[in-house]
């Protein structure tokens, strides 16, 4: 019976371990690539509070959150909200609206003046990013509301009393 032996010197089998050596190389390349992108897998919910100095919640403030390239920092997508009676807001961008890395940047409005906040794009489906006024925003709901109205009626009474007085 004849040997099944291998030839070691044999060109064609050193052939073989090179292409083999070849492919396992690019595929490991493929593999490192593929895991280091960062391409978005579904659509990225941003949410979040708009809150005043006092931690007080505001409600009906426009705000405006922009996806912003992680290369650089251009607006990518938009999209609009209010607050709403508790302060939340919520907008949903579709995957490819944004990417993992991204800069989230939430504005929100009032009386002219703007306040910011922003965080980098993870890769879960939802991301919180809350904007914090850093001056109260008086409400007629709050102390502070009812101490202003309060003084105001009062003033209105005297300059009443005294006017009337006068007569």
């Amino acid at each position: 019976m004849r040997s099944m032996a291998t030839n070691r010197n044999c060109p064609c089998s050193r052939g073989a371990f090179a292409l083999t050596a070849a492919l396992a190389v690019a595929l490991v390349a493929m593999l490192l690539v593929s895991y280091g992108a960062s391409a978005a897998s579904g659509p990225k919910q941003v949410r979040g509070y708009v809150r005043d100095v006092d931690g007080r919640l505001i409600e009906d403030i426009p705000i405006t959150i922009n996806i912003r390239w992680a290369s650089d920092d251009t607006v990518r997508s938009t999209l609009t909200d209010t607050s709403d009676g508790t302060g939340y807001f919520s907008v949903t961008f579709g995957p490819s609206d944004w990417d993992i890395g991204d800069r989230i940047q939430v504005i929100a409005t009032h009386g002219g003046n703007q306040e910011s906040n922003s965080t980098t794009a993870d890769s879960l489906p939802f991301q919180y990013c809350n904007v914090t006024f850093p001056y109260a925003i008086p409400e007629f709901g709050s102390i502070i509301g009812f101490v202003i109205a309060g003084g105001l009626i009062a003033a209105v009474a005297v300059v009443f009393l005294v006017s009337k007085r006068k007569k």
